[in-house]
């Protein structure tokens, strides 16, 4: 039954996911060669044997689901393959040569091929438009609550209670936007202006390199300021009636300033005093509208499941931090910016990554493949639906950005193709082509194969069959 379970929240969820983002790349495609009169002969989701398909009566295209689901492509009249290769055009009749993609100019032929990545990149725009109109935008205000002595933020003179309006060149809205904007230059200066009373004081900060491993096991190199927002303060939002905090007299509201004296600066250092001492007798300081008060509080004994699975009893008062968090449900103009300067945000991000594993900046094991994905799709399944409109969003734009690349065989190349026939006024020989899609070929199918190897060792299966060969 487990086995079935996997199966389904793994494999299908993310064979689901991969059909939808390859027919709305591929349609893109579609569209614009048929808004520029090119003929489709063939429309399929996978590569390999057709397992099921169809003939439009209008259009003549086939549309066909293969065997191998892992991709699709748009085969256009003339094209010698699924690849765009030319095939000879001399015995065109002139109706026919209308209909071709390669006798079209080669302008419209980088539209056509620019079709793709780009409908990948407007999809995620669209799908986080209507997020936001639906669900709407939850954020923590850009404002510094606590900063860690000797951190990078420290050393550049940060203090709390600085918002952040800008980083990297990118205006800042949330929290949220200050830390993606650290992770993703770790060890690299960024300047970043920030708003102190009525002054705007602009410093340059050198995120320190933090080697994470995510709940999904996959390992992440990101920079770290050692600030932490209004939520990390030692401030009680809430208290559950019955238990230990609330006979202790504790009150939403509160700020905890020390536990048997010692000093408490977050609501993580009040978090391990307590989880530390069940049944201990805690003397807590707390600051109330202004005064000072001292309680006794008696954590309960409680078992909780460890991240590894292990029991173990720990002490728990009853209360919950105070959340500093703003929500908004946009409008569709409010919508859109947003969702395009998030999208911007992400095709910048992986562009900046790659740059940065080419230099060397980012461990290489952070490229993931199929399997990866499919065992992230079933933990986003696990979480909820908004965790996998999240994580069909984030993979369009990769799929987009991916397809970019001037790689050949990739759209990219496609286009780096068209854009040196522009510029000479007639394309690259037949042969050079050739042996650039071969390099090509060769280059995106080593990138498969290190991606699943990374795939492997992060699922352990290099492991399991090491040992069964033990």
């Amino acid at each position: 039954m487990e086995i079935v379970d996997w199966i389904l929240n793994n494999i299908v969820m993310f064979l689901v996911i991969m059909t939808l983002l390859v027919f709305v790349h591929e349609m893109g495609h579609f569209l614009i060669a048929r808004r520029c009169g090119v003929r489709v002969d063939t429309f399929s989701i996978g590569f390999g044997p057709e397992i099921y398909g169809w003939t439009g009566k209008q259009s003549g295209t086939r549309w066909r689901i293969s065997a191998l689901p892992l991709g699709g492509y748009v085969k256009f009249f003339g094209d010698a393959d699924a690849a765009s290769g030319p095939t000879d055009q001399s015995g065109l009749t002139p109706e026919e040569r209308r209909g071709s993609f390669h006798a079209k100019s080669v302008w419209q032929r980088m539209a056509i091929v620019a079709g793709g990545p780009l409908a990948n990149l407007l999809f995620a725009v669209i799908a986080l438009m209507v997020l936001f109109m639906i669900v709407g935008r939850s954020y923590t205000p850009a404002v510094i609550g606590l900063v860690e002595p000797g951190g990078a933020a420290a050393t550049a003179g940060l203090q709390p209670n600085d918002r952040i309006v800008a980083a990297d060149g990118r205006s800042i809205d949330s929290f949220e936007d200050v830390l993606q904007t650290a992770q993703i230059n770790p060890g690299i200066s960024i300047p970043v202006t920030v708003q102190r009373g009525d002054r705007r004081i602009d410093v340059t900060i050198k995120p320190a390199v933090r080697d994470y491993v995510d709940r999904f096991g996959t390992s992440h190199r990101l920079g770290e300021l050692g600030i932490f927002s209004l939520n990390a303060l030692p401030i009680i939002g809430s208290v559950d009636a019955g238990t230990p905090a609330d006979k202790a007299g504790l009150k939403p509201g509160d700020r905890i300033v020390s536990v048997n004296g010692k000093d408490i600066v977050s609501f993580m250092a009040l978090r391990d005093i307590i989880v530390a001492s069940p049944e201990k007798t805690l003397s807590v300081a707390v600051e109330r509208q202004g005064q000072p008060l001292t309680l006794q509080a008696v954590p309960a004994r409680v078992t909780a499941t460890q991240p590894d699975g292990a029991k173990k009893e720990i002490g728990q008062l009853g209360f919950k931090n105070a959340v500093v968090s703003e929500h908004q449900r946009l409008g569709p103009l409010s919508a859109m910016r947003h969702a395009g300067e998030q999208v911007v945000f992400m095709t910048q991000t992986i562009f900046t990554v790659i740059k940065q594993i080419v230099l060397g900046l980012r461990p290489a094991n952070e490229i993931g493949g199929p399997l990866r994905i499919a065992k992230v799709s079933g933990e986003a399944t696990q979480i909820g639906w908004e965790a996998v409109v999240m994580l069909v969003i984030g993979l369009s734009v990769t799929l987009g950005v991916f397809n970019l690349l001037p790689v050949p065989m990739l759209d990219g190349g496609h286009l780096m193709f068209y854009l040196f026939e522009a510029v000479r006024g007639r394309p690259l020989s037949l042969r050079t082509q050739e042996y650039a899609l071969r390099f090509g070929l060769a280059l995106v199918l080593c990138l498969v194969v290190f991606a699943t190897w990374n795939d492997l060792v992060l699922l352990k299966v290099t492991e399991l069959v090491g040992k069964i060969g033990q």
